[in-house]
């Protein structure tokens, strides 16, 4: 493996952009994927650093001229792996919720908080890209635009179950809730490789210390909550969709 590291040349790699270049369709969707997979399994067994691009060449079975055809340089692999970690993210949170759990907002963000911690203890690459320091400029550029995402619509969220007071440039004020917690949870994983249940204790509770500042601790529920509760339903409150607006009228 030593052998293989030493044959990659970094500083010419370093002077190409760290973009992935992602196929639409057949073979390279397939052998792009494989890459993936590949980068993966090697960051579950070293750090991001004493990965190269050989070896993803060589766990995914593919020729070398692949890995530079779609991945120009390591970093360019860990950014699409971020890539595909924001949308496996965006999944579990589109996983329905049981209303009866939801007595106010902060429990809500708790639930929120803890999918978001168990999604990405189970997987240590994403972990490691995310929070661990490594990845890249680039692969924490497409962690920011889904913490925008996340921080723009969450006020809207919040608003399709609980009567929510009007706020001042929300998006700003739930990015920088988002930033604290995601802190705490650096410093964690610096410290253990993991986000520990300490931990994640505290970032919630800073979090929803700062929210506090602009959101009352009682929100008055929506008939859309109510009624879901009532007959022991679910709700669905993805980030990443347009949300519909309250439809019921009352306290309005």
């Amino acid at each position: 493996m030593a052998s293989i590291k030493a044959t990659e040349k970094p500083a010419a790699s370093r002077k190409r952009g760290a973009s992935p270049r992602a196929p639409s369709r057949g073979r390279g969707v397939r052998r792009y994927a494989a890459l993936l997979d590949a980068t993966a399994d090697l960051l579950k067994e070293e750090a991001p650093d004493a990965i190269g691009l050989y070896q993803i060449a060589e766990r995914a079975g593919v020729p070398p001229a692949s890995v530079y055809h779609f991945f120009p340089t390591k970093e360019a692999a860990y950014v699409a792996l971020a890539s595909r970690c924001n949308e496996e993210l965006l999944s579990v949170h589109r996983t329905p919720i049981e209303a009866r759990l939801i007595e106010n907002w902060q429990d809500l963000y708790r639930i929120d908080v803890r999918r978001a911690m168990e999604f990405y203890n189970s997987n240590p690459p994403y972990l490691k890209i995310i929070y661990g320091g490594y990845g890249g400029v680039d692969a924490h550029n497409v962690d920011k635009v889904l913490a925008l995402s996340f921080s723009t619509s969450s006020y809207d969220r919040l608003n399709r179950i609980f009567h929510m007071p009007v706020i001042r440039e929300p998006e700003k004020k739930f990015e920088i809730r988002l930033a604290i917690l995601d802190s705490v949870w650096q410093i964690s994983v610096r410290r253990h490789g993991t986000i520990t249940e300490e931990y994640f204790e505290e970032s919630v509770k800073a979090a929803i210390a700062y929210a506090r500042l602009y959101i009352p601790d009682h929100l008055e529920p929506r008939e859309l909550l109510v009624e879901a509760k009532r007959r022991g339903g679910t709700i669905e409150l993805p980030y990443d969709s347009e949300i519909a607006p309250p439809s019921d009228t009352d306290g309005d």
